[in-house]
């Protein structure tokens, strides 16, 4: 359900090479900032789109390495800007710092935690075929608030036979992803049989991300870079770039692609 409050309109001006000029409404996405309270300390502002909060805490805490599964979690507390989170008591005071400044602009978890803290590996026999995967982005360019207003990112999880598992959409591709982790922690999805679809680019901040809780393809509408190829090699991890019409790009591990 949409806030109708976070949702602007405007007349503007829509050019055309034609020369003509046309006066039209246009839908505004707003912005929205969120303070993540962890364990009782204030912790990190975040500018996000305001659904999805608790999915989109869950999957940021957990890409960050700030907890392992729902049970870390002791409560989790909403009010209006702020998402109070409170972990198990074995896990209070240890909170990495976070001084990387990844692609987002936003502090991250060092690439090096991040292969340390992953324990699982990626499971044989997994593939998806070129037909679903290519569907699948169909799916990704309909998201509602999207087809709204076109200021967000969408992220969606699907199984190897193409359906979808969480979808969820941001003003951040970062966030979006973290809400469709979360979301997958929350229904105890099986991420080791699931491929992930995003909108956004592909550098190594991003397969991160599905190398942390097992997913083993990441596939994008654009391009990865070269850094983010690594990751996927290092790990094992599929990733795929440029999936558009017909056609995409497969930068490493195209052995889980069933041409």
């Amino acid at each position: 359900m949409f806030m109708a409050d976070f949702f602007s309109k405007k007349r503007i001006h829509r050019f055309f090479d034609t020369g003509k000029v046309e006066e039209v409404d246009d839908h505004l996405i707003g912005e929205s900032r969120l303070l993540i309270r962890l364990d009782g300390q204030d912790f990190i502002h975040a500018v996000c789109t305001p659904f999805q909060i608790e999915e989109f805490v869950i999957g940021f805490l957990r890409t960050r390495g700030l907890i392992d599964n729902l049970e870390d979690i002791a409560s989790v507390d909403l009010s209006e800007n702020t998402a109070s989170v409170t972990r198990r008591a074995r896990l209070r005071g240890k909170t990495p710092e976070l001084r990387l400044l990844e692609s987002t602009g936003s502090r991250n978890i060092d690439r090096k935690i991040a292969f340390r803290s992953n324990g699982k590996t990626p499971p044989q026999g997994f593939s998806v075929s070129a037909k679903v995967l290519v569907s699948g982005f169909k799916k990704l360019s309909d998201m509602p608030i999207y087809k709204k207003t076109g200021g967000t990112h969408c992220a969606i999880l699907f199984t190897e036979k193409g359906n979808p598992l969480v979808e969820a959409e941001d003003i951040g591709r970062h966030n979006a992803v973290d809400k469709v982790i979360g979301g997958g922690m929350k229904r105890a999805v099986d991420f080791s049989r699931s491929w992930l679809a995003v909108s956004g680019r592909l550098p190594a901040d991003m397969v991160l991300k599905p190398l942390l809780v097992g997913i083993p393809l990441i596939a994008s509408v654009s391009a990865a870079t070269a850094a983010g190829v690594e990751i996927g090699e290092r790990g094992g991890i599929t990733v795929v770039g440029f999936v558009r019409g017909s056609q995409f790009n497969c930068y490493c591990h195209p052995e889980r692609i069933i041409a």
